[in-house]
This record gives structure tokens, sequence and C-alpha cells, in this order.
């Protein structure tokens, strides 16, 4: 099997985590060199980041070695100097580039799956990008109208009705038949992505206490109930609409195959506290196969070698499971 990491931005923990990563995989994994990483990003700012690392990479004309492992580095354009917790715009011009390579491989059928490290939205619109995240973006250049942003673990798995708008906007963006498109896709994902045969699905309500049958709005009662029942119609394994507070406290989520959260935080904020730092990003609705670490640039603690690789390993694994999985998948 082949995987694409790509840098992120250079500024950031991305490169650390992955090189540890690598480290940790090569260790668990019984046979993990029957696994071949490729590293989308420059060679000389690859170089250069590595000097901060602990462990010894050893560089030759198109790759390093780590440990017993070599890794070819798919060469970008642009050359960044290091500079740890700074927003650039060359690192941001440099990370873009590293997704757009990756993914032209990807759709070329070189490589099986891209695991991408966190990435400066602010540094990435400095270079003219021109997408709210990677999800968008990895959409785009698919050909795919609607992504669906899958954040999970090995036994949660929550996806988002709406991603990347603002609070004000999500009301709108709520439709039985946005409901119902994201439901199919969201189905179909964990049967071929997770191996889930017969998912069974929880929505939340958009509203406190979702809507206390609307006395606190009205969309629970008028979109998300009616988009339910269609789905139901269909087969599809879904309830509710739970309020989101409780059914997270009370463990009801432990119940659940995937959960459909109607914004952003509503779902990542238990997900990534459940996760306790092992949570993967998914894309999930496309050709491709990409996962990423659940958390940021961590700018912070940038080149002090104190990041925690988790999320990253786990980001390594699951795009393995999933390419995987879509092979067994009958329709």
């Amino acid at each position: 099997m082949r995987l694409i990491i790509t840098v992120g931005d250079c500024n950031g923990i991305g490169i650390e985590v992955m090189l540890k990563a690598i480290i940790a995989f090569d260790a668990e994994f019984e046979n993990p060199f029957d696994y071949e990483i490729a590293i989308s990003s420059n060679y000389e700012t690859l170089k250069e980041y590595t000097e901060n690392f602990s462990t010894i990479l050893n560089f030759e004309k198109d790759g390093f070695y780590i440990n017993n492992r070599f890794c070819k580095i798919l060469n970008c354009p642009t050359k960044h100097k290091i500079e740890f917790g700074k927003v650039s715009q060359s690192a941001g011009k440099l990370s873009a580039e590293a997704i757009e390579f990756a993914i032209e491989k990807m759709i070329k059928g070189e490589y099986d799956c891209i695991v991408t490290m966190p990435v400066s939205k602010e540094a990435l619109y400095k270079a003219n990008w021109q997408y709210p995240g990677h999800t968008e973006m990895l959409a785009d250049r698919c050909n795919v109208q609607k992504p669906l942003m899958i954040l999970c673990t090995s036994s949660i798995r929550v996806a988002l009705v709406t991603i990347h708008i603002p609070l004000k906007e999500v009301q709108g963006s709520i439709t039985i038949d946005n409901l119902l498109n994201i439901s199919r896709i969201f189905c179909k994902s964990l049967k071929q992505d997770f191996g889930i045969n017969e998912p069974k699905i929880a929505m939340l309500g958009l509203n406190p206490h979702a809507g206390e049958k609307g006395s606190i709005g009205t969309e629970e009662t008028e979109i998300l109930v009616p988009a339910i029942e269609l789905c139901q119609k269909e087969k599809i394994s879904f309830e509710g609409p739970f309020p989101a507070d409780g059914f997270f406290a009370h463990g009801e989520y432990k119940q659940y195959d995937g959960i459909l959260a109607m914004y952003h935080d509503q779902g990542l904020i238990p997900l990534k506290l459940l996760a306790q730092g092992k949570g993967v990003n998914f894309t999930a609705g496309l050709p491709i196969i990409r996962t990423s670490p659940d958390h940021g640039t961590g700018f912070a603690i940038a080149g002090k070698g104190i990041a925690d690789e988790s999320s990253a390993l786990e980001a390594i694994k699951m795009a393995i499971d999933i390419v995987n999985n879509r092979k067994k998948y009958k329709i």
C-alpha cells in the first residue's frame, strides 16, 4: 500500500508529529514495510526542519531514511525558511502546493491514500488560498459537490451537516433535502469506509433541548423530524433529534455507529474530548481517501519537540483501514 503524507504548515508541529508517527507506526505494525510512505514537501525545507528533531535522519537525493525506513520526498517548488510559531505567506504557499501535488498523484492512481498534516488557514489566505479548508479544496479537485467531514475514533464517528461557515448561517443551510443527501453519504461511508454493514445513526437537534417540541425553535419539528422519517423510508436507520448536551453527557452516543451534528462545534467539541488526543478527521464522499490529525498547527509549542503524535498515528492507521474496507465493500 502506498501513502502520501503532506507536511502541512512547516512553522507548526506537523512535521514533528509526522516523523514521530512514522517511527511509532513502524514499531507497532507487524509488517510496516509493506506500506510505502512518501512525503509531499519541499526537500530543503523538510531537511531544515529535521535539524531540530532528535532522531537522526539520513537524507539522500530523493528522500530520507528514518531508522530503517526510506521515505520518498515528492518535491514541491516553494522553499520556505523555518520560523517556528509564525504565520508566513511562503509556509502557506508550500502547504498548498503539498496538498495539490498529493491530490494529483492520488487522482492518477499512483497512491492509495493521503494523510494531511495541519495547515494554518491564515497562512494559506496570505498565499491566495481560495477555500475555507482542506475538505472544500479536496471536494473541488475531485469534482464533488457534497463532501462530508467526519471526526472519528475507532468507535465514535461524528459527521457535520455544516462545516466552515459562520454560526449565523447554519440555520439557513439546514433543509430537508440537505439532511437527506448528507445522511445518504454518511450511511454509505459507514458501510464502505468503516465496514459497518447496518449502521445505526443518531441526529442531534439544532436548538437547545432539541427545540422542546417547538417551544425553543421549530427546526426540529419542521425540518429534522421529516428528514429522519424520509431516511427511515429509505431503510437508513436514523433516530432523533437528540439534545446534544444530554446525548453525550449521559453516554447515549455509545448506542450508535454514527452521529450527525448540525454544526462544527456541536459535534467536534465532545468528539475531541472523548478522543483524548487520538481523534481523526476523515473526508467522506470522495473518490480518494484522506485523513488528518484532529488538531491544529500547534504554533505555541512548535520546535520544542513536545508535540503528541497520537492523532497523526491514528490518522495513518485509519487511512489504511479505510483503503482495506473499500476493497472489501460491495454495493
